[in-house]
């Protein structure tokens, strides 16, 4: 007896690791421990050959549709309890062929249910498919076992018996819509991305007056990046109904990846014209005129999402940010509480009603509200603000003891939390303790690139030029073409030394990786400036102010217009550069040198 009880442990046990309950199996279990193989009575005293299933309902479930009369034979049941031994102990082949023959044996679909999912899980799909056929068969009314088969059968490239299951299940659907979106879920699943899409368009052709039939092969089109053939599909869904709000919006999104933005623009301009009251529309309307930059009419958009829908969590954090983009705090913060209470742990909330205070003046509130952000996309910045705060309001010790307490509960951001740190005591002036920082951090993560590089900057604007190439040669032996790093060290040999052609060198590497890059322009347009080729230096300096009107780069190009005689154009460069950052020391050190 004792034998038997630990055989039911052993089973109950394999049952509830692969995720299905089987009530079939534990009664199955329970009149084998009651007697041998031979007819074993049940609690009621009828003869095993006589004994159905119970009819029983998981916990949270609907109940079930009445299951079939199913005797159990000795075989039948020596057939699940091999299976499910056998499976507990890893040995699949003979598990799986087991499970189907109970499969085919029984009258029961949670028997092949069981049975697919054993065959799944040893990767046994044609036996697999058998048992999804067969629980189909048992169960013609169960979604999941379609939806089971039509998987199994995409796998193994039966492509009619897949058609034929989607079909049934597209028919099935109380929505048309919802029937295409399962069809379309499950045929994305389908690794042969051009496969499933000509099994979509088997599909529409089956339905070609179904809207939603055009819409669900627009989007497999999408998927295998068809766009032709994704806008060809959507457009037949508009002819066919031609205010379908979600084939408007699929049309205006195959237009934007098309890279024909102002005819998407347009096309859901007249969606929520023929759809004013559709809050999905127009937040999509608003997304679109954010991408256009057009803040007025993005921040109207998701106003009326709000009008319509006031607990739209999407529309109340775009407009919030729009109004705080636009200096319009207050109403930015009442969206913001607004959003808190529909997601309280919104930390992105958080943050920007910090963001809010911090652009007010209100320094305070700000730290309140930063204190509050616990994980998110915004926590490191959040920290990098209370950092700053605390240093402005003169607490360097409350700082450095918030991230030091911040890196002992969080030691995975341990390199994070010291960047924060050491920038923050660098952008008050405090470049020795910065480095100091640093330093110790490199000790626990010495080949740590972001710490090696804010060490090496750190370096050089103490003078300490050995230290700082050091650092930078350090990241470069292990990532050679580190685009960041070539630059900067090129850009501090042409600015500190005089080894302008191996600076040159480092830089054009770095150019090559990013050519379009205004730092990198500017760092090469100082090497040739420090070389002596004035137009070519003019030629490249010019082209980065153009692209920034970066303050440093005024104060290189002025300088470079200066020595080229062009006293006057030095000058408007300086001008416009100071209005844009009067307090750059940098700059503000250029033109005392050139014009006291």
């Amino acid at each position: 007896m004792a034998a038997m009880e630990n055989l039911m442990i052993e089973v109950n046990r394999l049952t509830r690791r692969c995720g299905l309950v089987t009530l079939m199996a534990a009664s199955l279990i329970s009149c084998a421990v009651s007697g041998n193989r031979g007819a074993s009575p049940d609690l009621t005293g009828h003869q095993a050959e006589n004994q159905t299933l119970p009819q029983a309902t998981s916990a949270g479930v609907e109940q079930q549709a009445p299951l079939p009369e199913q005797h159990l034979t000795d075989d039948l049941m020596f057939d699940i309890l091999l299976a499910e031994i056998a499976g507990q102990r890893g040995d699949m082949d003979t598990a799986v062929p087991h499970y189907l023959q109970a499969a085919e044996n029984a009258r029961d679909p949670r028997v092949a249910e069981r049975a697919v999912q054993i065959a799944s899980y040893a990767k046994q799909y044609a036996i697999a498919e058998r048992a999804a056929r067969r629980w189909v068969e048992l169960a013609p009314d169960d979604i999941e076992a379609h939806k089971a088969l039509t998987v199994l059968a995409l796998h193994l490239g039966d492509t009619d018996e897949a058609i034929a299951q989607l079909d049934y299940l597209i028919s099935a659907a109380d929505d048309p819509q919802e029937g295409y979106s399962l069809a379309t879920a499950l045929l994305a699943r389908d690794p042969d991305k051009m496969a499933a899409l000509a099994a979509m368009e088997r599909l529409v052709a089956y339905h070609p007056e179904n809207p939603h039939a055009w819409m669900a092969l627009s989007r497999m089109s999408v998927n295998v990046n068809k766009l032709d053939k994704a806008l060809d599909a959507v457009n037949r869904a508009l002819d066919l109904s031609p205010t379908l709000p979600a084939a408007m919006m699929l049309k205006a999104q195959i237009l934007v990846r098309m890279e024909r933005k102002a005819e998407a623009t347009q096309v859901l301009e007249t969606a929520v014209s023929k759809h004013p009251d559709n809050a999905m529309l127009h937040f999509a309307y608003g997304r679109m005129l954010l991408d256009g930059d057009d803040l007025a009419g993005a921040r109207k958009q998701f106003g009326r999402v709000v009008e319509l829908d006031p607990e739209n969590a999407e529309g109340l954090y775009s407009l919030a940010l729009l109004e705080l983009e636009t200096k319009k705090y207050k109403a930015g913060e009442k969206h913001l509480q607004q959003l808190l209470k529909l997601r309280p742990d919104e930390q992105n909330a958080y943050y920007y009603l910090g963001y809010s205070s911090l652009e007010q003046g209100k320094d305070d509130a700000a730290l309140q509200w930063y204190r509050k952000v616990e994980g998110g996309d915004y926590w490191s910045q959040a920290q990098l603000r209370i950092a700053e705060i605390l240093v402005r309001q003169g607490e360097v010790d409350a700082m450095q003891n918030h991230l030091r307490s911040l890196r002992r509960m969080n030691p995975d951001q341990n390199v994070t939390l010291y960047l924060i740190e050491g920038q923050v005591l660098t952008d008050a002036g405090m470049n020795q303790e910065a480095f100091d920082l640093y330093g110790s951090a490199l000790q626990g993560s010495p080949d740590n690139e972001e710490l090696l590089y804010a060490h090496s900057l750190a370096a050089e604007k103490l003078g300490k030029l050995e230290i700082a190439e050091r650092d930078m040669r350090r990241i470069l032996k292990n990532d050679p073409e580190n685009t960041r790093t070539l630059n900067a060290l090129g850009y501090t040999l042409a600015d500190r030394t005089d080894r302008y052609e191996e600076a040159l060198n480092y830089i054009n590497r770095a150019y090559a990786h990013e050519p379009n890059d205004p730092a990198i322009i500017d760092s090469l347009g100082w090497v040739h400036f420090r070389l002596g080729n004035l137009d070519e230096a003019r030629r490249l300096l010019q082209q980065a102010w153009d692209m920034t009107e970066n303050s440093e780069i005024g104060a290189h190009l002025g300088e470079v217009m200066w020595a080229q005689g062009d006293h006057e154009g030095a000058r408007r460069i300086w001008d416009a550069s100071l209005a844009s950052e009067p307090d750059n020391p940098m700059l503000i050190k250029v033109i005392n040198r050139y014009n006291p």
